[in-house]
């Protein structure tokens, strides 16, 4: 389960502060696992996300001098698939620390349309703006744990790249209790990325980023 709000700012100066009891409202579907593989010093990872989701509610984007203007959100559908396929190395190794350095990309498929409404002091436009379409890029990082005793440790995951869009990154750290064969996972996980104008959903957006607690378990084959 991750409890995230989605935040960013327009292409047209914007914000978006999505919190996460508005997704829940406005959810249709989503789905978020990961799976790796290891042997001996290699291992394969892949992280999937997936979101659908619908925001009614109606809320000020860009407000103009002494409000004589300003730019509303009367409904926003958003549908983005976030895939992150990586190969790792283990570089470092003790009874305490485990290091992992990571090469691999992000891919991002981002599909919105926004019902805006712009009220000026004279008169009143109603526009739709909508686009889709996705994004690769290289990404790097590390990931690995700290072992706290045989029970608990603390994970933590961090990567940086960037390729069709100006920046992308993404920050994990938690907690984790291990069971014999299942260990339950708590902790905060950030991603976030960067456009511009002539980036796939920079007509649309400057920013996006997507952050909150998260917690699950983890299966050992």
């Amino acid at each position: 389960m991750w409890a995230p709000a989605i935040k960013g700012e327009t292409a047209q100066g914007g914000d978006i502060d999505i919190s996460f009891n508005d997704i829940l409202d406005n959810l249709d579907l989503t789905f978020m696992a990961g799976l790796s593989a290891r042997k001996d010093k290699f291992s394969l990872l892949v992280d999937v996300i997936y979101m659908d989701l619908e925001d009614s509610s109606n809320y000020t984007l860009v407000r103009g001098p002494l409000g004589f203007s300003s730019l509303s959100v009367t409904n926003m559908e958003m549908t983005a698939w976030v895939v992150t396929p990586t190969a790792a190395y283990n570089v470092f190794e003790t009874d305490l620390v485990e290091v992992n350095l990571l090469a691999g990309a992000r891919y991002l498929y981002l599909k919105t349309d926004v019902d805006l409404v712009e009220q000026g002091p004279f008169a009143t436009r109603r526009f739709s703006p909508s686009g889709s379409g996705s994004v690769w890029d290289g990404i790097v990082g590390a990931r690995g744990n700290f072992t706290l005793n045989e029970r608990w440790s603390l994970p933590f995951h961090f990567d940086v790249g960037t390729g069709d869009t100006d920046l992308t990154w993404q920050a994990f750290g938690g907690v984790e209790y291990k069971f014999t064969n299942v260990s339950l996972v708590a902790g905060y996980r950030h991603l976030e990325w960067d456009f511009d104008d002539n980036d796939t959903g920079g007509d649309l957006f400057d920013d996006l980023y997507i952050s909150g607690p998260v917690i699950g378990f983890r299966y050992l084959f």
